[in-house]
């Protein structure tokens, strides 16, 4: 269910969207959004597609997704409010944009189409400060150009260096910030034991103590050990939502944002929005507007046009993001308010789509995680380097026959995992016991047990054979013999100790020579979000497209342009979340600064 590459087809599209809550927490917990529950799709939540084929840009500058700019009438209006910030959206950024805009004495009115705050995420990569400090991961832990550098690299040197520089700088004291109004226990360590009073509601450190085998400074792609996450991190963002709230900021649920107000100049003077089944609107003036209203991952025509790639490959959608209907509603609106404005959408969007490797279970974990063992194509060919992150083991499994792949390994992996990457979506951990209930779905991710493999054979998701050709029998339409010496090539390379094919890591290079043997299916995963927004600066404020201010509208979040782009980078995990709390503060405090 998870892996699997179907036609295209709309119905095919948002399928993902049906997956149950806990495969939506695991799955996406390693691409730094870990939803904690899943909906269900009415076909109501997306624009309808306009051809089964892909559109992208034509030259003509036209944006078929954009749609006509509605024509509002004084008449219309069935409310007036004056406000000094308006945040459109109460996610991960838009929360921590209305506290601080509320708690800087500006007058807040926070719009959000659902009936509650929508909290799709775990875990965020922090740089220093005094909780991390807790850590020894305090001011000054990594190196600041390094982990630039990488991100920069990652994202073909597309992103607003700016933006990326400033995240580093301040996101430590940001978290500080943004923990105060919550009763959350810090936990000592990664798999410390929790006590009971803070089990419903605590905050951990990511791979600490660090595995003695991993050293990031040796990897060619690293995985940073910067980040945290939390058992529940939808409890802090309503903790922060209510030092809003008592900060005076008037919260506005079933209420979406419609079309902005401009004046003569361009400049932003308030927005309109209108109730969830209303046929009047609300006439908001404010000075600034902060637009958070997420990505567009559920628009399938801003999906054409922005990522054909992932529509001409097949790629299906999980999202939790919906109002009380089932309706998708990370559809595009902000960037359609933003457009019909005059802002600049930026031109290389980011798919997330972090493979979990094979076979992923009710939990969204893969089998063996994602880890670089032995992958095949389905012609039995071994084609690329498996010491891969998620991201990019995506972009490999999408060039091959079928979009498809298996991963072997056998019954010496308990000892195996960990030599394998601290990373993303990698299980680096054995244990003989199962971890306990209360552990957060995002630690859950690294962990394997012997029952944990026995249950995937046992549900189907993973194969499991006494020897290689009863193994290589059960995998339909690929070719055996072919996969048969492909297994044997490889062990050779093992057992010399150097991967002269692909130049894979020979402490990551092991045989498959220790019955029972094991393969799970590896096709195309699912994509998570896709990350492209207005251009924009690290004061959070919006370009037109002739890259000239347009005074009064903010962007934080997935609206906000610069941060990712070509691809979503795996060396920070919790990179995205944890950019939306940053520059949703920095947003908010801008929005009631008039900055």
């Amino acid at each position: 269910m998870f892996n699997e590459t179907k036609g295209i087809s709309r119905r095919n599209f948002l399928s993902g969207a049906a997956v149950m809550g806990a495969a939506l927490a695991g799955t996406a917990g390693l691409a730094g959004c870990a939803p904690s529950a899943a909906s269900s799709k009415d076909e109501k939540g997306s624009a309808s597609a306009s051809s089964a084929t892909t559109v992208g840009y034509d030259g003509t500058g036209a944006m078929p997704w954009l749609g006509e700019k509605p024509e509002i009438a004084d008449s219309d209006v069935v409310e007036e409010l004056d406000a000094d910030v308006v945040v459109v959206g109460l996610g991960c950024a838009g929360v921590p944009a209305a506290r601080a805009a509320a708690e800087a004495g500006a007058r807040v009115v926070c719009l959000e189409t659902s009936s509650k705050l929508n909290s799709a995420a775990s875990d965020m990569a922090i740089f220093g400060g005094q909780t991390q400090a807790i850590w020894g991961r305090g001011d000054g832990f990594l190196d600041k150009k390094m982990v630039i550098n990488m991100h920069m690299e990652e994202c073909s040197h597309h992103a607003n260096y700016g933006i990326i520089s400033r995240y580093y700088d301040e996101s430590g004291a940001a978290l500080d910030w943004f923990i105060e109004p919550s009763d959350v226990y810090i936990a000592s360590e990664s798999y410390a034991e929790i006590p009971e009073e803070g089990q419903k509601n605590y905050m951990f450190p990511y791979m600490y103590p660090i595995p003695e085998t991993y050293d990031y400074t040796q990897e060619d792609l690293p995985c940073y050990p910067t980040s945290v996450g939390f058992s529940s991190l939808a409890t802090v963002m309503a903790d922060n939502l209510q030092a809003a709230v008592d900060a005076g900021a008037d919260v506005r649920y079933k209420t979406k944002g419609v079309e902005l107000i401009q004046d003569g100049d361009g400049s932003v003077a308030g927005i309109y929005a209108q109730e969830v089944g209303a046929d009047g609107y609300i006439k908001i003036n404010a000075k600034s507007v902060v637009m958070a209203t997420g990505d567009y991952l559920a628009n399938e025509e801003m999906m054409k046009f922005y990522a054909p790639e992932c529509i001409e490959n097949g790629i299906q959608v999980l999202s939790i993001d919906t109002d009380d209907e089932g309706n998708y509603t990370n559809v595009g609106e902000g960037h359609q308010m933003g457009a019909w404005a005059g802002a600049a959408i930026e031109q290389w969007h980011a798919p997330m789509i972090h493979h979990m490797g094979g076979g992923a279970g009710a939990d969204g974990r893969g089998v063996i995680g994602n880890n670089g063992y032995l992958w095949l194509n389905m012609r039995g060919e071994r084609f690329m380097n498996e010491d891969l992150p998620g991201q990019q083991l995506e972009n490999q499994v999408e060039l091959q026959p079928e979009r498809k792949a298996y991963q072997f390994f056998d019954s010496s992996w308990p000892e195996q995992l960990a030599y394998f990457p601290a990373g993303h979506g990698v299980a680096c951990f054995y244990r003989e016991e199962a971890l306990p209930e209360y552990t957060a779905a995002g630690l859950r991710i690294n962990v394997r047990t012997d029952a944990d493999i026995e249950t995937a054979v046992e549900e189907g998701r993973c194969l499991k054979a006494d020897t290689i050709d009863e193994l290589l029998s059960q995998i339909e339409g690929m070719d055996a013999e072919t996969a048969k010496a492909s297994i044997e090539h490889y062990n050779e390379l093992a057992k010399a100790g150097e991967d002269t094919d692909f130049f894979k890591s020979s402490n990551r290079l092991f045989a498959l020579e220790n019955g029972p043997f094991y393969a799970a299916e590896c096709g195309c995963a699912l994509t998570l979000g896709n990350l492209g927004g207005f251009e924009s600066d690290n004061e959070c404020r919006v370009y037109d497209t002739n890259r000239q201010v347009i005074k009064g509208l903010y962007a934080c979040g997935a609206t906000q342009g610069g941060r990712f782009n070509v691809q979503y980078p795996i060396s920070l995990k919790g990179l995205s979340a944890g950019m939306c709390m940053v520059y949703g503060k920095i947003a908010g405090e801008n929005a009631a600064a008039g900055k």
